[in-house]
């Protein structure tokens, strides 16, 4: 199997992010690399003279559901968050963690305790970031009395899987603020990829002193405490958030644009009006009808991304209950003509769960050596599944299914066409109805959806970031799957050093997660994206969020 024409800048992009923070050895994170220049400026001009007075107008499309960094676990909060926010390290312009709030850090022998330096910085109203700060975050992302949804990411700290599970204690997790200025972190395993999991929006620090006197701070513009590139300057819910940049920022040199304008308009063909006048200076889609065209006459760009679009089957509502019928779901669409007809922007057929573009330890890609698990279009056999487990079942007609997406032409019409296909294909006639983002996420998150659409972009360079997120009980799981080989299975691929091993373990688990199919993988995600002609440096990570800290805007 070859890898997908869209793919191969993806593996070269993640094979730099990844081995820069992974390695063979801990050469990969000594003290010196943080002891090097800030991530700095993307290459290239900016079209013309920059106009540091300038704002960049973009459109976030909905309301962020939390600009509280543990609880904001979603591509819109993380998009506010990576500008207002800052953790240890951030990703520069090849993808590689480099130091950020952290001035430099030091990796022992074994692995397993990173000593994070802290430089000179301040939060928004004045208060020094101090590594308490850091110490109270990360502790509080384990919180059990918190839920956070992305509180599994940092379970590779030692303490904080027993802490967030109700087993262990606040003092167990084995994160200590040694002075005002050092932070250390011991791991329970050595994970060679965890500079990159504390470039996510979850690893950012909060201010103690804010959190603990207000339990809304994060609510409203008069109230957030931020330390990034850029500060709230106003928030009207469900409309706008306006940011300005922030003159207290450690790197604010770096910086040379005035702010920050987002608008919530979450429809494509009005989007794409307001990008077409100038209203906006970028947009991240691009209306279906009109995706070949632009893609096709440059104006368009397209960008492999390591994510995966599908929808989630919940194993405890009928008829998804049934391994057999989830197969049939699987196997019973065209991904070919869905990509090449309606979504349009060059992506692969996912035949599998793990994307393209994670580098295996012998070299090559993960998804190339690990193959396709199921046919595109495999009628037939989706026929003869579907009869299978309706007679294991004793159902002679098929129980209802919903098909649920939130509010998106692009996601309307890829729906409309899988529920075309499945009567088509299977005589199964499925009921589509759209929720708007944050009632669709608390309530898939709440494990309340039968058939419900996702995206998993990757929080860090890693395959394991996939498998987890569906061990038994899991928060990202969400459709009550559970497997207890599985689950096993992931548990010694957190605990095994040795990379070689531990992929191959990857291999296996996402073998047993696909004989299961308890989701229908539908295609690995591409980025297609315009910017207007003055925009530069806005860097859009194959693991990781957009960052707008290095954009410049070219005087018109």
């Amino acid at each position: 199997m070859k890898l997908h024409k869209g793919w191969k800048l993806l593996s070269t992009a993640a094979l730099v992010a990844v081995l820069a923070v992974t390695g063979c050895s801990q050469s990969a994170a000594p003290t010196k690399q943080g002891e090097g220049t800030p991530a700095g400026q993307p290459a290239g001009d900016s079209g013309g003279q920059a106009d540091p007075a300038a704002r960049l107008k973009l459109n976030l499309k909905t309301e962020p559901p939390s600009l509280d960094p543990p609880k904001g676990f979603d591509s819109t909060s993380n998009e506010v968050l990576n500008a207002t926010m800052e953790g240890l390290a951030r990703l520069d312009k090849d993808h590689k963690p480099q130091p950020a709030m952290a001035e430099k850090w030091s990796v022992s022998e074994d692995g397993k305790t990173y000593t994070f330096t802290l430089r000179d910085s301040k939060w928004s109203n004045g208060d020094p970031v101090t590594a308490q700060d850091f110490e109270f975050a990360f502790k509080r992302i384990v919180d059990p009395n918190n839920a956070f949804p992305s509180a599994f990411l940092a379970y590779y700290i030692e303490g904080a899987e027993e802490f967030n599970k109700g087993t262990g204690t606040a003092d167990g997790v084995k994160v200590k603020a040694v002075d005002e200025k050092t932070l250390e972190v011991h791991l329970k395993a050595p994970a060679g990829f965890f500079l990159h999991i504390i470039t996510q929006p979850t690893f950012f620090p909060v201010n103690k002193k804010v959190v603990e006197s207000n339990p809304k701070w994060a609510e409203n513009a008069s109230s957030i405490v931020t330390n990034g590139p850029f500060k709230m300057e106003d928030w009207v819910h469900d409309q706008s958030v306006k940011l300005v940049k922030n003159d207290g920022y450690w790197d604010r040199d770096s910086v040379k644009i005035a702010g920050i304008d987002w608008v919530m308009v979450n429809d494509e063909n009005t989007q794409y009006q307001m990008y077409s006048t100038a209203q906006l200076d970028m947009i991240q889609t691009v209306p279906n009808d009109l995706k070949k065209k632009l893609i096709d006459s440059g104006e368009a760009k397209v960008e492999s991304e390591a994510a995966i679009y599908y929808y989630r089957m919940n194993t405890q509502m009928p008829p998804f209950t049934n391994v057999n019928i989830r197969k049939a779901f699987a196997l019973a669409i065209d991904r070919q003509t869905l990509i090449d007809n309606v979504v349009q922007g060059k992506q692969a057929p996912a035949l599998a769960h793990v994307p393209f573009g994670f580098p295996e330890p012998e070299g090559g890609d993960f998804r190339e050596k690990g193959g396709d698990f199921i046919k595109d279009n495999d009628i037939e056999q989706a026929k003869a599944l579907l009869k299978k487990g309706m007679e294991e079942e004793g159902w002679t007609t098929l129980p209802p299914v919903t098909m649920t997406y939130n509010t998106s032409d692009a996601h309307k019409a890829i729906a409309q066409v899988l529920q075309e296909m499945y009567k088509k294909n299977l005589g199964v006639d499925v009921k589509l109805e759209n929720k708007e983002w944050k009632v669709f996420l608390e309530e898939q998150r709440g494990r309340k959806l039968q058939f419900s659409r996702s995206t998993i972009p990757a929080d860090y360079g890693d395959p394991v970031n996939y498998l987890e997120l569906f061990v038994t009980d899991h928060p990202g799981n969400r459709i009550n799957y559970s497997n207890k080989e599985y689950d096993a299975l992931v548990e010694k691929i957190r605990n095994t050093a040795n990379e070689t091993e531990r992929f191959k373990l990857m291999h296996d688990a996402e073998k047993i997660f696909m004989e299961d199919m308890p989701l229908v993988p539908i295609y690995f995600s591409t980025k297609v994206f315009m910017d207007q002609p003055n925009i530069k440096g806005i860097i859009r990570h194959p693991v990781g969020t957009l960052d707008y800290k290095w954009v410049e805007i070219g005087k018109k």
